[in-house]
Formats: C-alpha cells, sequence, structure tokens
C-alpha cells in the first residue's frame, strides 16, 4: 500500500479479483511458502521499539497522531482483527517510514500502528485507537501494520516473522483467534486487498503483490500468526506472576504493554530481562558512556551486577552496565486509587489500581505533559501523587 498516496475518505471501492496462479505453479508456490516459513521460525524476534522513545534518543518532535480531537474509537470498543499491509517503496526501513509518517502524517492523511522490516518493530502508537491506514470502513475496526520491502529472500523472512509474531501478540492482547479474512471477508486477520474487495472505501490490493514475488501468499502467513499465537495460549499459565502484584491490581488488559515483559523483582545472572526504563550505559567505573539510552521495551542478557558508590548495576554487555532499578524496580504502596496512563499521558480505559495494594515501579520519575509518572511496564504509567 503506498500510503503516502492513501486518500481516507470513502472513495469507491474497487472488486479486484484475487491473484490465481497458473496452472501447474500451485505446488511449487506452496513449497516456496514452506521454505519461507521455515526460514521464519529459525529467527528470532527483534522486539518492540515505541515511536517516541525512538524520537526521544534521536532528538527528534514526536507529532502524536491521536487526542485532541483525532482519537479514533473502534466500533465495537476494541480492534475486531488486523489489517496485514506493505509498503510499496522498496529498500525504506521501519526506520526511515516511521521518521517519514511522523514528520508528515498530518499533510498525507494516513497513519499505521507500526511498521516492521527484517529486523525491527516500530510501534507508532497504542493499538488502543484506529488509525488512517485502509479507508473510513476499515479504520474505526482494525489494528494495522506496515511490512517494509526487502529485497532478497532471507530478509523477506526475518520481515515476515516479525510480522507474524507481532500480529500474534495484538490478537492475543485483545482476546482474538487468528482467522483468515483473505476468501470471506470474515475473520480477524485481513489483507489491504480483503478490506478492498469486501468492505469498500479503499482500493489497493497490498500484499498480494509483493507476496507473490516471493512465492508467497496471505493463506502462507496466516498459519505463521496461529503458529506463534498458539505458542503464546500454550505459554500464559506457565509464566510467573509478579508476586509483588496482588489480584486486586490488576492492569487493564486492553493497556499498551506487552504481556512478555513483565519483570519479576530480580534478575538473575544470564538470564532475560526486560528493561522497563528507558536506561543510560555506564562503564564498570559509574561513568556514563557514549553508547545511546536504551529505550523501555529493550531485550537485555544480565551477565552480572555490580555495586558502584552504593548504586547498584546490572552488567549488559562488557563493560556495560544500566542501573539495576531500570529493570528489578521497587515495590511501592498506594495511597490513593490509581488510573494508568500511556507514554502520551493519555489514560487507558477506566480499570483502577486500589489503594493500599503495592505495585513495582521502574526507575526514576518522567514527566509527561508537565506530570510525574513512575513506569510500571515500558509503556505504562502512574501519576506519582497515588504513591505518596
Amino acid at each position: 500500500m503506498k500510503l503516502k498516496k492513501l486518500i481516507t475518505t470513502a472513495v469507491a471501492a474497487c472488486s479486484l479479483a484475487a491473484v490465481v496462479p497458473f496452472a501447474g505453479a500451485t505446488q511449487t508456490h506452496e513449497a516456496k511458502a514452506t521454505t519461507i516459513n521455515s526460514m521464519a521460525k529459525q529467527d528470532s524476534y527483534s522486539g518492540v521499539t515505541y515511536l517516541y522513545k525512538m524520537l526521544q534518543t534521536e532528538g527528534i518532535k514526536y507529532n502524536k497522531f491521536y487526542g485532541n480531537g483525532n482519537t479514533i474509537y473502534y466500533f465495537n470498543g476494541k480492534p475486531e482483527g488486523i489489517v496485514i499491509h506493505e509498503t510499496a517503496t522498496p529498500n525504506a526501513t521501519a526506520h526511515n517510514e516511521a521518521i517519514y509518517f511522523n514528520r508528515e502524517w498530518m499533510n498525507m492523511y494516513a497513519y499505521v500502528h507500526a511498521f516492521v522490516d527484517h529486523s525491527s518493530v516500530i510501534q507508532m502508537m497504542t493499538p488502543n485507537y484506529g488509525v488512517w491506514g485502509a479507508g473510513p470502513v476499515a479504520n474505526n475496526r482494525f489494528i494495522q501494520v506496515e511490512l517494509c520491502e526487502e529485497n532478497n529472500r532471507t530478509n523477506f523472512a526475518k520481515g515476515v516473522n516479525n510480522d507474524a509474531i507481532y500480529a500474534a501478540k495484538m490478537l492475543h492482547r485483545y482476546n482474538l483467534k487468528p482467522t483468515n479474512a483473505t476468501h470471506t471477508g470474515k475473520g480477524t486477520v485481513w489483507s489491504h486487498h480483503a478490506v478492498s474487495r469486501f468492505l469498500g472505501g479503499t482500493d489497493h490490493a497490498d500484499p498480494d503483490g509483493y507476496f507473490a514475488k516471493w512465492g508467497y501468499s496471505m493463506d502462507q502467513f496466516v498459519p505463521l500468526i496461529q503458529y506463534y499465537y498458539d505458542l503464546q495460549a500454550g505459554s500464559t499459565d506457565k509464566t510467573p506472576k509478579d508476586p509483588s502484584t496482588p489480584a486486586t491490581s490488576n492492569t487493564n488488559p486492553n493497556a499498551d504493554t506487552d504481556n512478555s515483559t513483565s519483570s519479576s523483582s530480580q534478575a538473575p545472572v544470564g538470564s532475560k530481562k526486560t528493561l522497563m526504563h528507558e536506561a543510560y550505559v555506564y562503564d564498570e567505573n559509574g561513568k556514563r558512556t557514549n553508547a545511546a539510552m536504551k529505550p523501555a521495551g529493550t531485550k537485555v542478557t544480565v551477565a552480572g551486577e555490580k555495586t558502584i558508590t552504593g548504586i547498584k548495576y546490572l552488567q549488559i554487555g562488557k563493560n556495560q552496565y544500566v542501573v539495576a532499578g531500570n529493570i528489578n524496580g521497587s515495590n511501592r504502596k498506594l495511597t490513593h486509587n490509581a488510573y494508568i496512563y500511556d507514554t502520551v499521558g493519555i489514560r487507558v480505559g477506566s480499570s483502577k489500581l486500589y489503594r493500599g495494594n503495592y505495585r513495582r515501579t521502574y526507575g526514576a520519575r518522567v514527566t509527561i505533559n508537565g506530570k510525574k509518572y513512575y513506569h510500571i511496564s515500558p509503556s505504562q504509567f502512574v501519576k506519582v501523587a497515588n504513591f505518596r
């Protein structure tokens, strides 16, 4: 989908026929697709980078899409599924696209929830609200994700892998089972082409052409999503809960967080952990290095612990340390009922954390729109005043 040319007001929908392989090509096509999925499953997930954090480290202003009268609420109160796009801009990375859309969305009337390529997933904004990506009929119904075009088969497989895992996480988050809407217009996983055919308001046919270039299709992509969705479903009960989080203080299930990023109160040596707060990198003497600040949500491997001038640090690389509080956090007692807020200070839902209970917070206080907050996840915040 060439989003730079997309007009999101209602337009006449074109009835576009699905791409049908020529006679005798079906087995070859399926074999290639199987190979792509097999290749994809060998790759690791890059994890999510949040746009506002990325821009912060690069000194670029974050132009928030939603809020201030420009919030698209879902028709049924939550997403009904996810739309898969592709950018139609060869060699443009997720980083390139994210920077461009942050700067130009208000001029081109287009926006999506995330850009994905072979090495990154950049979430542009919370999926709790809609975007301008697939025309007026779909914009208030679906999460929308753009897959960047790759120039070789290996990177295509890696990009598809990141896309499938992110889609599976989004579906799992909103309790939506993966079902293919490509041929019937009924399901939770849609191509932009399917939106054009069955819902209208747009005439794009992506990602079919880009997928076909690699012998791939939505019929192969949806099972890859299902594969990762099932892995998450199977591991849900096995994930240990943070003992510091009482059952009465559960966060809103629609909040902008990835459940896989929950952190316990300790970070054992050799364990994979998530930075719950952005973190500077220090050397073994506790001096800040020139390395870029690591955004919240970054996965790190803890290689050791060290106390420097009374402050505990965790080693994450050769002569690289972060303050332990950005991973381990501190247990704090709520003195007031508290709402949860997102990365730009917008309240998430109506669920509350109740006074008298304890909540783990991470790192130093942060200021959002002039108010002080604590991180309770990489992208969730509670006002500091509720802990006083």
